[in-house]
């Protein structure tokens, strides 16, 4: 497979945004915290098996954007604490980069993908010192961690390009639905994946 670049997040939202996107529009782009500890990207509720799926189609340029509780991609939201789960994240992470394994475009389109931008952090592992105290937080019960991943993907042929089967759902079995918000030259509109209908109209 070819390695693909990876581009500035700033990109892929600021293109993302162009097509009016709200959820992405309305978004800050930060990569530190504000002292909260952890950073909330979801834009609807905290759903375990729901994740939110923005496509864009942009002349010969197709971005998504995936935003999922991190309970969907590892199974669990808590910092790791043992070296499997460690691996875990690792493995979740590779498997996020490589985007044409997880969205696959109709094959008239001849479309590959050029970048991709993940963020999956649980936190540090348990036993590493903070520098700060949580308090009585309540343990996992309470722990929300999610996982944020967008990649771009450009076609040789953008006028064939009508269709995008989502692999997620077999890659992470934790998901049982999508919803997804796409943009395109003909307007927006709402959509909603499952394992049994995977294959989103473009």
């Amino acid at each position: 497979m070819t390695p693909t670049r990876t581009l500035p997040r700033p990109v892929l939202l600021a293109l993302l945004a162009s097509l009016a996107i709200p959820a992405v529009a309305g978004k800050h782009d930060h990569d530190h915290d504000h002292g909260h500890g952890h950073e909330h990207r979801q834009h609807g509720a905290h759903v375990h098996g729901v994740a939110e799926l923005n496509v864009a189609v942009d002349a010969d340029s197709l971005l998504v954007e995936l935003n999922t509780p991190a309970m969907n991609i590892v199974g669990f939201e808590h910092p790791p604490r043992t070296a499997e789960q460690r691996a875990a994240i690792d493995a979740a992470r590779k498997q996020l980069e490589d985007g044409a394994a997880l969205f696959v475009p109709n094959p008239e389109a001849e479309c590959a993908q050029i970048s991709h931008q993940v963020t999956l952090d649980l936190g540090e592992p348990e036993g590493h010192a903070h520098g700060h105290d949580h308090g009585d937080s309540g343990g996992d019960d309470e722990a929300h961690a999610d996982a944020h991943a967008e990649w771009a993907f450009t076609c040789a042929k953008p006028a064939s390009l009508n269709q995008l089967d989502v692999k997620l759902f077999e890659v992470f079995p934790g998901k049982e639905k999508l919803r997804v918000q796409l943009v395109t030259s003909a307007g927006q509109r709402g959509a909603e994946l499952t394992p049994d209908r995977h294959e989103l109209e473009l």
